[in-house]
């Protein structure tokens, strides 16, 4: 059961190069140097290593006798060629046999998940092969990108359980909140519920805290700052179960004494941030360009009086809290072409249309959903009501 999902993403792999006609797709690693690996093969190599998915379904590896055991024990690959000194014997044979014409690496200009092949190898690789090979060297690129984008059903389903976990833990802490606490503070019941339940944080793989913030917005860990009532905090937090992740984020607010409600300018933020998601969901479909969802939302807010988002509407989740491919933001060379991908059945998506003003409420509520073949699925409960913690 350990590789299940990396036999799926292998055959899926499969299909992609029979759809682009690619022979061969070829992954050079040592010391696990390459990002898709997790996701491929789910195995190791401390040496020098090859895996190599042909067109016509076969999977070999070529590894160091020292590396072989874990490889062999997978049963993913039909072949495990032990090499006794240098990988680029063993691979300089095994291409003079099968004789590929078009042979897909892992390099790219824009995607980093997919830009696992250093200069330094590419260039060796050249060296290896450059008499026994005289065909075409393609990116691997567009069907890596979809790799990690098309989940399994498997794959949704440890999405769906990282999420759970995570709405769980979010239920805990709102009911230990009070006015008075750190940020910190804060951040550490999140850290107490990942332990109680034996997960991670899912953005470093590690007990930490998630982002705590009542002030200085950004991608930060919490810091001193003291919650008073009448404040906002915002929390964006992850979970890791089994190697796939959730990112959800929640704005609170901290009723004063006496107030049984927001006041009306908080209340009307959070509604715009509310009716944003409602819109950019209605939206997302399978066909669709990822800036087209962004623009949906981002044009709502501006109408409803709200700053302009400063970034994405929402992104990819699934090994990763960025998880790559297409991006549902705006068309800013910053993004380069990941807001023109198409939105396809099978990813899972953040929907996060934030609210940033230089003066007044900061809002940021985040969903994650699901693309099916004729909409989305919200995976996460959505948050329809903003949640008030009561005065002591």
């Amino acid at each position: 059961m350990k590789y299940v999902i990396n036999q799926q993403k292998m055959d899926q792999a499969v299909r992609y190069l029979q759809d682009n006609s690619i022979d061969l797709w070829l992954i050079l690693t040592s010391e696990g140097s390459d990002p898709c690996l997790p996701l491929i093969t789910g195995v190791k190599s401390v040496g020098p290593a090859a895996f190599l998915i042909s067109q016509d379904g076969k999977k070999y590896a070529m590894c160091s006798g020292i590396d072989a055991q874990d490889i062999e024990e997978s049963n993913l690959f039909d072949q495990v060629f032990k090499y006794p000194t240098e990988l680029g014997e063993t691979l300089q044979a095994f291409v003079t046999k099968h004789q590929p014409k078009k042979i897909a690496l892992n390099y790219s200009r824009k995607e980093n998940l997919a830009d696992g092949l250093t200069t330094g190898r590419y260039r060796w690789l050249r060296e290896v092969l450059k008499d026994c090979f005289s065909g075409e060297f393609v990116s691997s690129e567009s069907f890596l990108e979809k790799l990690r984008s098309i989940k399994t059903p498997l794959e949704i389903d440890r999405i769906k359980q990282a999420i759970v976990i995570t709405q769980e833990i979010y239920d805990t802490v709102f009911a230990q909140l009070r006015a008075g606490m750190s940020e910190i503070e804060i951040g550490k019941l999140f850290v107490k519920e990942l332990e109680k339940r034996e997960v991670v944080n899912g953005v470093d793989r590690t007990l930490s805290m998630p982002i705590v913030m009542k002030e200085r917005i950004a991608h930060r860990p919490p810091g001193e700052a003291i919650v008073a009532p009448g404040d906002l905090l915002i929390m964006d937090f992850s979970v890791d179960y089994d190697g796939y992740v959730s990112d959800i984020a929640r704005t609170v607010y901290f009723l004063k004494p006496g107030e049984t409600k927001a006041p009306a300018h908080i209340q009307a933020a959070f509604d715009a941030a509310h009716a944003a998601i409602t819109a950019a969901g209605n939206a997302l479909k399978p066909g669709v360009q990822g800036y087209e969802v962004d623009l949906v939302a981002r044009n709502l807010l501006l109408k409803r009086g709200m700053p302009e988002i400063t970034h994405a509407t929402g992104h990819q989740i699934g090994r990763d809290v960025h998880d790559g491919g297409t991006l549902l933001g705006p068309r800013w060379e910053r993004y380069g072409n990941a807001p023109y991908g198409l939105v396809e059945p099978g990813m899972v998506f953040t929907l996060e249309p934030t609210i940033l003003p230089e003066d007044g409420p900061t809002f940021i509520v985040e969903e994650n959903v699901l693309v099916t073949e004729t909409g989305i699925e919200y995976l996460s409960v959505r948050q329809d009501e903003l949640i008030l913690i009561p005065a002591q």
